[in-house]
């Protein structure tokens, strides 16, 4: 089946309401003799917070939910040690359908992992994948990396990419450098990738590149975690995830009094999708950590909603790889 990406409409205008219940599988659908389960219809997602808004259908109550508080916390990043906080421009292109201009929850998720091993990151030469705005990447440098390369497969948002890396300069250590390049996984790398190793290797929300091309990400991670003439074996690979469950919109979920998933990576197809791929490639994935999402009734029949988010690592895995590939 098709895997849902996260919210890939062109034209989508930031703060506007998306709807975007058709992009989701519907495992159910697939089994025959057995009844669908019953669905939230009208599903909304906030494009600045990741913030979903369900409207629960007639006859159906929330109250077995929370009321108070709110289904997030805080900003999408953190702030830096000194109080600082990035300023990041999320400017669409013109005729640009791609999602990687603006920042998506997994990036805070990300950057709050790495609020917590500020150690793994200072004076580390860093390498972002699909890095859209250049938050994490941005927020790696501020913390004290001594260098970063950000890297996108969309060249419309290499601008992105630099422009925010000179807003951000003040933030930035002296010394520290921050370069852009284009890279679309399963391609060969760009010159500003290609000088020695890399400490640590990041990207966010970057499985669902699995919609398109199912094997050009791990090709792509395999290629860093090994090691070549042209470039050095990079020490840790680092991945955040918002997990959008097969069952997330289905009622009997939704209303769960916020319990945790079965797994980690229950009935969530493109990150299935990806773990495949990372095991024919000889590649572990390995959670980190999880930060629980949220349910909250904020009126009658309206429950706004977080997913989970998850920070794993990728590392070789020889004895499983597949030796076709």
């Amino acid at each position: 089946g098709a895997c849902a990406a996260p919210a890939r409409r062109a034209g989508m205008p930031a703060r506007h309401a998306l709807l975007v219940a058709a992009t989701l599988v519907s495992e159910s659908s697939c089994i025959a003799n057995v009844a669908a389960p019953l669905r939230v219809a009208d599903v909304r997602c906030d494009a600045a917070t990741g913030v979903w808004t369900l409207q629960l259908p007639d006859g159906v109550s929330g109250d077995g939910l929370p009321t108070a508080g709110p289904p997030t916390a805080g900003p999408l990043l953190p702030s830096l040690p000194s109080g600082a906080v990035l300023d990041l421009e999320q400017r669409r292109l013109e005729g640009d359908g791609n999602v990687g201009y603006r920042l998506w929850r997994s990036a805070g998720a990300m950057c709050r992992w790495m609020r917590r091993n500020e150690g793994a990151v200072r004076g580390a030469r860093v390498l972002e994948l699909g890095a859209g705005t250049g938050a994490v990447g941005i927020f790696a440098a501020a913390l004290g990396a001594r260098e970063v390369v950000l890297t996108d497969g969309e060249a419309g948002l290499l601008p992105l990419l630099a422009s925010n890396a000179r807003r951000n300069r003040p933030l930035l250590s002296h010394g520290t450098e921050v370069t852009a390049g284009r890279w679309r996984f399963g391609d060969d790398p760009p010159a500003c990738a290609r000088a020695g190793a890399f400490d640590l290797v990041l990207g966010t929300d970057i499985t669902y590149s699995v919609n398109t091309e199912r094997d050009a990400l791990c090709g792509t991670l395999r290629h860093l975690l090994e090691i070549g003439p042209d470039n050095g074996r990079a020490a840790r690979c680092l991945i955040a995830h918002e997990h959008r469950r097969a069952d997330m919109f289905d009622v009997e979920a939704v209303l769960l009094a916020n319990e945790p998933a079965a797994a980690w990576d229950a009935r969530d197809v493109c990150l299935g999708t990806f773990l495949a791929s990372a095991r024919e490639h000889g590649l572990r994935v390995a959670p980190l950590v999880t930060e629980a999402g949220r349910r909250v009734q904020r009126a009658p029949g309206v429950v706004e909603m977080t997913t989970d988010l998850t920070v794993f690592e990728v590392s070789r895995d020889e004895l499983h790889a597949d030796p076709t590939l």
